[in-house]
C-alpha cells in the first residue's frame, strides 16, 4: 500500500474534502515538512470535525484536544503521555468503546526517533479480494470487543492510562462494517481485544476466527511502514485501517495526537451540493 504524500502546507489547502475522501478510501494520508503550532494544529483538525478533548493526564491543560504520545516523564518520574515506549500490536483507536465516532486520528511529529516504525494496514481492500460467498460469510460474523491489558501492550496496575482504558465497557459489532461516508466495506479487526464471536445467532470460536482472518488482512501489499520525521503529519481513518508500532528506543520521541470526526467537512460539502 502506498499512501498519498504531500509537502503542501495543509493549513493552506482550501479543499480538505478531497483529503478526507482519500483518507476514507485508503485509510491514510501523509503530509511532510509541516510547521504547526498547537493552536494551528487544533484549528486545522476542527475543520475536519469535532475533536475529542477529555482532559486526561496526557492532555496539556492549555490544549485539551492534543494527546501527547511519548515515553517522556516529568521531574517526579510520572508519565506525561500515552502509549509509552513499548511495542504496540495491531489496533485502531477507540476499539473498546460502545460508540466509535472519532474516526480520524492525526499524528504530528515534534521529536523523531528514526528507529521506530509505525505500520498501517488497509482493512477494506482485503474484503474486496474475496469471493462473493466468502464476503457473505464474514459479513455474518459479529464480535465482542473489550480492552484487555497485556495483549496489544502492557500497562502496570497503577498506571493512570490503565484506569482510562478500563472504563470502556466494550461492545458487540459486525466484523465487517460499512463506512458511513463511502459505503465501502471493511474488516473491523482489533483482534487483541476480541473476546467472543457469533455466526448469526450461533456462538463460534473467536480464536479460530482470528487465526483464519490474519493471513487475509495482513498481507504485505496492504501495509505501509512509516518512520516519522519532525514535521510529518499522518492522518488515519480508524475504520479502513489498523496500525501498530515497534518499540521506541528514544524516550524523547514526541507525537501530538488529535482524534476527530468528519462532521464539519460533511456539513461543508452539503452546503455546496
Amino acid at each position: 500500500m502506498q499512501p498519498i504524500r504531500s509537502t503542501d502546507d495543509i493549513t493552506q489547502i482550501n479543499d480538505l474534502g478531497s483529503v478526507a475522501k482519500e483518507l476514507q478510501n485508503t485509510g491514510m494520508f501523509v503530509f511532510h515538512e509541516q510547521n504547526l503550532t498547537q493552536n494551528a494544529y487544533i484549528d486545522l483538525m476542527k475543520k475536519f470535525g469535532e475533536c475529542e478533548a477529555p482532559d486526561l493526564f496526557m492532555n496539556p491543560k492549555e490544549y485539551p484536544e492534543i494527546f501527547l504520545v511519548t515515553g517522556k516523564r516529568d521531574d517526579d518520574g510520572n508519565k506525561i503521555g500515552m502509549f509509552g515506549d513499548t511495542e504496540l500490536g495491531w489496533h485502531s483507536n477507540g476499539n473498546s468503546r460502545h460508540l466509535i465516532d472519532k474516526i480520524v486520528i492525526a499524528l504530528y511529529c515534534i521529536e523523531e526517533d528514526i528507529n521506530t516504525t509505525l505500520s498501517i494496514c488497509n482493512t477494506s481492500d482485503p474484503f474486496y479480494e474475496l469471493s462473493a460467498d466468502e464476503q457473505e460469510y464474514w459479513k455474518s460474523i459479529k464480535i465482542r470487543i473489550k480492552f484487555q491489558n497485556n495483549t496489544m501492550y502492557h500497562l502496570d496496575e497503577d498506571d493512570p492510562e490503565l484506569e482510562f482504558m478500563s472504563k470502556n465497557k466494550g461492545s458487540i459489532r459486525p466484523l465487517v462494517g460499512e463506512h458511513p461516508h463511502t459505503g465501502k466495506y471493511y474488516f473491523y479487526f482489533p483482534y487483541h481485544f476480541i473476546i467472543g464471536a457469533w455466526e448469526g445467532k450461533k456462538k463460534v470460536d473467536h480464536e479460530e476466527i482470528i487465526e483464519k482472518l490474519k493471513p487475509i488482512i495482513f498481507k504485505s501489499k496492504h501495509q505501509y511502514h512509516h518512520i516519522f520525521k519532525k514535521g510529518d503529519l499522518l492522518l488515519m481513518d480508524q475504520f479502513t485501517s489498523l496500525h501498530r508500532r515497534t518499540p521506541v528506543l528514544d524516550r524523547n520521541r514526541l507525537l501530538w495526537r488529535i482524534a476527530c470526526d468528519y462532521k464539519h467537512i460533511e456539513a461543508e460539502e452539503k452546503l455546496h451540493y
